[in-house]
């Protein structure tokens, strides 16, 4: 499983956004946009708090800072999404939108996803070297999306996966889907991010119970498996201590890491 703590990484490249980038309301005058890596301690609590609460299936792995522009923070996840974040910390929209093209991180924007630059995490995995199968899987099955992000994980209850973060052209986090393959290449399930307090009463009734003194995060995962049942991914934590809590629509536990 991720952690679903902070990696603290240092950079100290200073890099500019495209001057050629699409005009953006947010962005007064892109051609003066830059912004400047900084190690994610530096993040103020309201960001780091407002990404363990919505997106608590990932890391902060990288984080930088916009001058002239509103957004003051950008914030690169392990999934590589990117969330933009004003001086106070407020939340504003996709990263993207603020910055564009070459930075603000190594691998640059969309032109770069999927295809991890040295120094990435080791587990995630370009998007190219992905099975033909799982390619094809997700063709067939979801021919609006496009591979957004892959890497290994290890998830209760199915060991080590394959996880292929895929995206609707258009669309921006947090309405990402995530599929997960066997280490075989065969399909286990997709995951859709889901408010907590939308998820079954039953399952809710469960947390309440077992998890009273945990902070349950807002966002949850909505978990349909290869055979059409539901499960639901509950993520609590309570000081350093976080959870991933798997469920059945009606309740049941499943597993817990």
């Amino acid at each position: 499983m991720k952690k679903i703590g902070i990696l603290f990484i240092s950079m100290l490249a200073l890099l500019s956004c495209n001057k050629n980038s699409p005009s953006n309301d947010n962005v007064p005058n892109s051609s003066n946009v830059v912004s400047s890596t900084i190690s994610t301690s530096q993040l103020p609590a309201t960001v780091t708090n407002y990404i363990s609460d919505n997106y608590p299936d990932a890391t902060i792995y990288a984080a930088a800072t916009l001058s002239n522009s509103q957004a003051k923070y950008i914030v690169l996840l392990s999934t590589e999404e990117e969330l933009a974040f004003d001086l106070r910390g407020n939340f504003l929209g996709d990263g993207q939108d603020f910055c564009h093209g070459g930075g603000p991180f190594p691998g640059g924007d969309s032109l770069h996803h999927g295809h991890p630059w040295h120094g990435c995490p080791p587990n995630w995995i370009n998007i190219d070297s992905l099975a033909s199968s799982i390619k094809s899987f997700v063709t067939t099955n979801y021919p609006n999306y496009v591979i957004w992000h892959a890497e290994t994980d290890s998830v209760c209850p199915d060991g080590s996966v394959i996880e292929v973060m895929i995206r609707k052209p258009g669309t921006r986090p947090p309405v990402d889907l995530t599929l997960f393959f066997s280490t075989t290449d065969s399909y286990i399930m997709v995951a859709e991010r889901i408010r907590y307090p939308e998820v079954p009463q039953a399952v809710r009734n469960y947390i309440s119970t077992n998890f009273h003194t945990f902070h349950q995060c807002l966002m949850s995962q909505q978990l349909t498996l290869a055979d059409d049942s539901t499960n639901y991914a509950i993520y609590v934590n309570q000081f350093r201590m976080h959870k991933r809590v798997v469920l059945t629509s009606g309740g049941t536990l499943v597993c817990e890491q």
